[in-house]
């Protein structure tokens, strides 16, 4: 070892005086364990010099050891030598109010500024509050008291917030945004979802077109037919948008199975008959067997319907392309098959007296029929499948049609004209039903939302959807038009009061059959106290309105039972149709 570090320079001479001591300063000194290195002085820092007061004089070289740094008092290693007075300096930084550190005597810290405290704070309360500040410029404070932003305002509103405010003030408030959005500095009139309502505008016909723009309209259509025909996605497309492919097109034609058409009395075949009334009371009953099988489809039939007030007659929509009339009372044979779409017919609709109806089919065709000649009055195309067809109850020049492109469209089938759109369901639009007297109509679609709409007005008045609800691909009103029923395909049929506000009735729920992927017709009993419906095993189910009970099931065809339809007449009356190309008639 180092004689220094021994000590051993202290010695003397072997004959000093001093020896004794020589012992006790070599007794005194310390052997050091481990020696940190030697301060490094040499580097140098800038820092700034201060005068008496506490001034700037400017700016003085000094060692970098001499240059103070703030050191974690919990530090367990050091990386840094540090001067005494660095390692003696007081912990500085905040003092908690209430913890403090035991070792240290300060307050106990979580972050390099101090302490941090988890608050809890409601989702409710916390909405409210970043609503009320985003709209009104103020929001109480997260300490609970106090505010923060404009408090002139909140004082002025009475610490009103956006969730309790009144619903007369909060449409005020609305109004007055809007008014100022909808009129910018610039003039500009606003198209943006926040815009007022503004007044709808006409739909552009072909008539209103100038004959520059008619020519390029038939070069366009033309155009489009002849590469659609190339792809082979196009057997025929004789008329365009609004025009009038009637009579003249001697390929359609219709076929009479009768043995006269006019009587001797001057009556027509559609013609009820007089002797015909309703049966007793008008009280329904469950029909108890098959009286009659209506067959003369090839292919299955899609939808059936009665004559309106009368029944006499039963009107079918078959996938072999053609739509036939039956009779019901006498012969209870075919009187008529018309015959003008190329593709199967989707579906049908009687005008109020029944002397019209209108067929949609998937050729992409809409035929408005005359029931007794069975001439083709007006045919007209948007280039999309029809997917269901309403005529109105009390105009029946105009017929709704829900499309396959999300969009149901209104026509004049008198001058075969598009006059109204109603595009905001986001899938195929699958029943269309009119209430209040044709005032106002519910679409239902694949999207699993029911709209309702006033008739006229492309805007939703009502949208009902929820989470839990299934696509609703067929419903039905109740004769009293109180009622609105809906196959929805969770294999239950669905109910929703018709009143002003169109809500959905819990209560009214009829279950026990199988209709998951097929788009059954339900219907009322004339009385309304039946509901009945057909089911994807082929059988017809009936059950009492008031009770949402079953009353009894019938296994009624091979196949599907795709329709079902209440006799308006007789009390206890049901026809049935299905995909095993059959229709019967129960009673």
């Amino acid at each position: 070892l180092d004689d220094a570090m021994l000590g051993l320079d202290t010695y003397g001479s072997s004959d000093s005086d001093d020896e004794n001591d020589a012992l006790a300063n070599v007794a005194s000194v310390k052997r050091p364990i481990a020696s940190a290195p030697p301060v490094d002085a040499g580097a140098l820092a800038l820092e700034r010099a201060l005068d008496g007061d506490g001034g700037s004089t400017g700016m003085r070289v000094v060692p970098l050891a001499s240059t103070r740094t703030v050191v974690d008092p919990t530090t367990r290693e050091m990386r840094v030598n540090l001067t005494y007075d660095e390692m003696t300096a007081p912990i500085e930084g905040p003092r908690h109010e209430t913890r403090e550190d035991r070792l240290t005597g300060r307050g106990a810290r979580n972050h390099a500024l101090g302490q941090v405290d988890a608050t809890t704070v409601n989702a409710f309360s916390f909405d409210e509050q970043y609503n009320t500040y985003n709209s009104r410029g103020y929001a109480a404070a997260p300490s609970g008291t106090g505010v923060v932003g404009d408090a002139d305002a909140m004082r002025a509103s009475k610490g009103e917030t956006a969730f309790n405010i009144s619903a007369a003030k909060k449409r005020r408030i609305r109004e007055e945004v809007l008014a100022g959005v909808a009129t910018p500095a610039s003039g500009e009139t606003d198209t943006s979802a926040w815009a007022p309502a503004r007044a709808a505008q006409k739909v552009l016909v072909h008539d209103d077109l100038s004959e520059k723009e008619k020519e390029y309209v038939k070069w366009h259509m033309d155009n489009r037919e002849a590469k659609l025909r190339a792809k082979g996605k196009l057997e025929g497309l004789e008329t365009g948008p609004g025009e009038d492919g009637g009579a003249q097109d001697d390929s359609k034609f219709t076929k009479f199975h009768g043995s006269e058409e006019v009587n001797y009395a001057g009556d027509s075949w559609i013609a009820p008959p007089k002797s015909e009334k309703r049966d007793g009371d008008g009280t329904c009953f469950a029909p108890n067997k098959c009286v009659h099988t209506f067959n003369g489809h090839t292919k299955g039939v899609s939808k059936i319907e009665f004559f309106p007030h009368t029944g006499h007659l039963l009107l079918s929509a078959g996938m072999d392309n053609v739509v036939k009339i039956w009779d019901v009372y006498n012969s209870r044979k075919c009187m008529r098959t018309y015959m003008g779409h190329d593709k199967a017919v989707k579906d049908v609709c009687f005008n109020g007296d029944g002397t019209r109806f209108v067929s949609t089919s998937w050729d992409k065709k809409v035929r408005l029929w005359d029931t007794e000649t069975g001439k083709i009055i007006q045919t007209v195309t948007s280039g999309k499948i029809g997917y269901c067809a309403k005529i109105h109850p009390k105009q029946d020049n105009l017929v709704l049609i829900g499309q396959s492109d999300k969009k149901i469209v209104q026509w004049d089938m008198n001058n075969g004209d598009l006059v109204q759109e109603y595009d905001q369901h986001l899938g195929p639009v699958n029943s269309i039903t009119f209430a209040d007297g044709g005032e106002r109509f519910m679409s239902s679609s694949d999207d699993k939302t029911l709209r309702v709409w006033e008739f006229g007005i492309p805007v939703t008045t009502k949208y009902i959807a929820d989470p839990s609800m299934h696509s609703v691909p067929a419903t039905a009103i109740s004769n009293n038009g109180k009622y609105i029923i809906g196959q929805s395909l969770d294999n239950q049929i669905i109910t929703f009061s018709v009143d002003e506000r169109f809500r959905r009735n819990n209560k009214k729920r009829f279950g026990g059959h199988h209709n998951a992927g097929y788009a059954c017709q339900p219907a009322f009993s004339t009385d309304d106290s039946t509901v009945v419906s057909g089911d994807g095993s082929g059988k017809i189910f009936f059950w009492d309105w008031k009770t949402s009970k079953i009353i009894k099931s019938v296994k009624a065809h091979a196949e599907v039972c795709i329709g079902v339809a209440w006799h308006p007449l007789k009390s206890s009356v049901v026809a049935s149709c299905s995909w095993d190309k059959t229709i019967k008639l129960w009673k």
